[in-house]
């Protein structure tokens, strides 16, 4: 008899390892189809939809449990698993096929109806799978809820293999394919849950989920026939008319190369001098998520027929200093557009840094080398897939240029939510390396847009003036800014960033002058030049001390304060006291409203979460209020516990991520390792914890919690994990991995205790409660997700972690009630 139990409670922890998986990489799939499709704000709605299902489905089981027969647990459990299965290929289907080329500009009513009717349709399909998932995991959590500490375990488990899977599924598959091969893991979990049951007839159901397994594998195979589950509209394109040469998909992105239809008007740069009356090679055109895009330049060998490209602003440092850029670094080289700059200029040797190897090795240097002319394996290119601030603070080359142009985050990274805002490239610190990489007399180059949602421009020069006076040297006399309209758009301006490690010669000036009027550039700031009293970068660079600095640009519409390693999201630039405004509360300081897109998105999931939240407390009490009564403690206690955790939980996991994206540079990596240690430190602490005493449980709880906070304040909050990742962060990849693992892992481990400790509490007292519990829990996860985010933009990274710590400890209090023996 024991061993048929143990055999049961093995099927069923495999059963919920299957549909953990199933679920976590359904989510981290649909951030890449989000990102293709609508647009990479809405990345962030895959962790919204996720847990609003899973919560969604808590809430409903809560209602309804006393209808479902506990002898019919497996089969229900089983019964589950397929439907997870099929929810998952048909809102894998439905988002492919139906979702339209929506891109948030619509105008006049109707056009605005309709697309909030296909936002509309996206989140209910996008939430069905977890609505799903979500009731099968409820429903094994609160029939087995004396087993919850080996549930949470398998849970954990399975949720940390899936985050490993998904990067080899997108990486081979693609998102839409993917998807189906996740479906046949959940039917599988069908498999394992109709092993658990007792009766014959229960394990008769495996038939049942093997048949949907197999019918879902089928369906993958048959995919280049039917042609059912690939990308058709991605943010307005219809991809099957337009000449698509090339598409391949990976956890960073899906890479698309167009070619030039006939008519088409070739691209003529970034920044192209008006006064440039040549021809143009031809051209491919090269998406990244169908937004971002890099051109594949035709090269046939003759750097002369490329010297169009030394017009273009983003190559307008090579006229400073003739000559004498010798050794050359391209951050962000993508096609290799800025390396044959570097090359027309006379650079003897160029290093061509990119992190997507779709680009360079799939795209560049096989199915399109001919076309390229072989660029990247030419002897004076070196092409390096790698993160570029991982190789600029790991290499011990100096440069005579370091180049970054146009290098944006519109497309949403495996690492998911709003992670995705996140650039290592562009913040004090990073420009405190480039420099330190520098020759005497080398120059960073930087090119960017301004327009009236980003001030890159201001921005940039607020970064070079911190950096530079770190270094003693003068920003005044340091920097140069050059400035054009991007592709001739009107409100829309490119700047050249020029920082120079040491001082622009009085040669050099001239060099930036004339080299300006050649090109009818316009002079936005230049050494020793005044150019107007209205001229915000002027002001930041002239500024003589960071008191001044602040004085002059905290006022601004747009928040242009320099970016830092702690808070490195470069492309934000809302205030906090924008948030009336965009809820309608107030009015807005700028005459066209608030700027940007990131506030306004954060801020309205943020109120569907608040919602949410509300909508999960007052149901119950409604509709269950005798389940919340049952047994014995109060209700107010447990769910105050199990809020704290689900905030807390998020505000740690997401601090943690965004720090660990700056240090590993990928961000499959961060994923990967972040994820996996955490969720799999989590599953061994839950499963170490069900092994310890009941009497001693309760002292237990109060130790692992404490532990905590002291290990995330003495480990974070003191420097000094911060120190140690400065110190390694030129290691090779492996071993930064290796490093962020051991870092992790307590942390892990400890935070994987609290929840399935309380749980099981509240079981031997009140085991009515658990699903609400449960779906309080989820609701207060995207809560937390949401307001973690939005405040490390504002406070910093460390900020949210100390959020994450008082969350913890506030929890550690109100433990002692959850889990005193007889209620207080």
């Amino acid at each position: 008899m024991n061993d048929q139990h143990n055999s049961s409670s093995r099927h069923v922890g495999i059963g919920i390892s299957l549909v953990s998986a199933s679920m976590l990489m359904t989510e981290i799939v649909l951030t890449r189809l989000f990102s293709v499709m609508i647009g990479f704000h809405f990345a962030f709605l895959a962790i919204s939809v996720a847990l609003f299902g899973i919560g969604t489905a808590a809430l409903v089981l809560h209602l309804v449990q006393h209808r479902l027969p506990e002898e019919r647990t497996c089969a229900l459990l089983a019964r589950g698993s397929v439907v997870l299965g099929a929810v998952i290929v048909l809102a894998d289907a439905a988002l492919v096929l139906v979702t339209p080329g929506w891109e948030g500009g619509a105008t006049g009513v109707v056009n605005q109806i309709t697309s909030i009717g296909y936002l509309l349709f996206t989140f209910c399909a996008a939430s069905s799978p977890f609505l799903a998932g979500g009731f099968v995991v409820t429903l094994a959590v609160t029939r087995y809820a004396p087993r919850i500490h080996t549930l949470y375990f398998f849970d954990l488990l399975g949720a940390g293999l899936g985050c490993l899977l998904v990067i080899p599924a997108l990486s081979l598959l693609g998102a839409p394919l993917a998807l189906v091969l996740v479906a046949a893991v959940a039917a599988a979990a069908g498999i394992a849950f109709s092993r658990a049951g007792a009766s014959v007839p229960g394990r008769a159901l495996a038939w049942a989920p093997a048949t949907a397994m197999a019918a879902f594998v089928a369906l993958a195979a048959l995919n280049p026939l039917t042609g059912l589950f690939e990308v058709r509209r991605a943010k307005g394109r219809d991809l099957e008319r337009i000449p698509v040469e090339f598409n391949k998909w990976n956890s960073f992105s899906m890479v698309t190369v167009i070619g030039e239809a006939p008519g088409t008007k070739r691209f003529p740069g970034w920044g192209m001098s008006p006064l440039y009356a040549g021809e143009f090679p031809d051209q491919k055109r090269l998406f990244i998520d169908m937004g971002a895009m890099t051109p594949l330049t035709r090269f046939d060998g003759n750097l002369k027929s490329v010297g169009h490209l030394l017009w273009d602003l983003s190559a307008f440092a090579y006229r400073v200093r003739p000559g004498e850029t010798k050794e050359v670094c391209v951050l962000g080289a993508g096609g290799g557009r800025d390396v044959l700059s570097a090359l027309a200029s006379g650079a003897r040797h160029v290093t061509g840094v990119e992190i997507n190897p779709i680009i360079v090795d799939d795209v560049v240097k096989r199915a399109f080398k001919g076309f390229v002319g072989g660029i990247y394996d030419r002897p004076d290119v070196t092409a390096l897939v790698d993160d570029g601030r991982g190789y600029i603070r790991s290499t011990r080359k100096a440069f005579d240029l370091i180049q970054i142009s146009m290098i944006d985050t519109s497309a949403a990274t495996a690492a998911g939510a709003y992670s995705l805002t996140e650039s290592s490239l562009y913040t004090i610190e990073a420009f405190g390396d480039d420099l330190a990489h520098l020759a005497p007399g080398g120059i960073l180059t930087v090119s960017a847009v301004s327009a009236p949602i980003v001030d890159s421009g201001a921005r940039l020069a607020a970064m070079a003036w911190h950096a530079l006076t770190k270094r003693g040297a003068s920003p005044a006399q340091s920097v140069a800014v050059i400035s054009t309209r991007w592709l001739g758009h009107k409100n829309q301006i490119m700047h050249n960033v020029m920082v120079k490690n040491g001082r622009f010669t009085p040669e050099e000036i001239g060099r930036v002058r004339k080299g300006a009027a050649d090109l009818a550039f316009r002079e936005t700031y230049v050494p020793g030049h005044v150019a107007g009293p209205d001229n915000l970068i002027e002001h930041i660079l002239t500024a003589r001390d960071a008191g001044e600095l602040d004085r002059r640009i905290r006022d601004l519409y747009l928040d242009v304060s320099a970016s830092t390693d702690d808070r490195p999201f470069f492309f934000y630039q809302n205030r906090l006291d924008d948030a009336l405004p965009v809820l309608g509360l107030g009015e807005a300081r700028h005459p066209k409203g608030v700027m940007g897109a990131g506030l306004p998105v954060l801020l309205r999931v943020a109120v569907i979460a608040l919602g949410m939240v509300i909508l999960f407390l007052l149901v119950p009490i409604a509709l269950g209020r005798a389940q919340l009564r049952a047994g014995r403690g109060r209700p107010g206690w447990d769910l105050s516990y199990v809020a704290c955790l689900g905030l807390g939980f998020m505000y740690v996991e997401i601090g943690l991520i965004q720090s660990f994206t700056l240090y590993l540079g990928f961000p499959t990596a961060t994923l990967a390792v972040v994820l996996l240690v955490l969720l799999g430190g989590g599953a061994a602490g839950s499963r170490l914890f069900g092994r310890v005493e009941a009497g001693k449980r309760r002292r237990g709880l109060a130790a692992a919690m404490g532990g905590l906070v002291v290990l995330l304040v003495g480990l974070w909050q003191t420097g000094l994990a911060h120190g140690l990742l400065d110190a390694t962060t030129g290691w090779p990849l492996a071993g930064r991995a290796a490093l962020t693992a051991l870092l992790l892992a307590p942390c892990g481990l400890l935070l994987g205790m609290p929840l399935p400790t309380g749980l099981h509490a509240v079981s031997g007292r009140a085991a009515p409660r658990i699903p609400w519990l449960w779906a309080v829990n989820s609701a207060t996860s995207v809560l937390g997700s949401v307001s973690a985010t939005l405040f490390s933009m504002h406070a910093g990274i460390s900020g949210t972690l100390w959020v994450g710590v008082a969350l913890y400890a506030l929890a550690l209090l109100v433990s002692l009630r959850v889990t005193a023996p007889a209620e207080g």
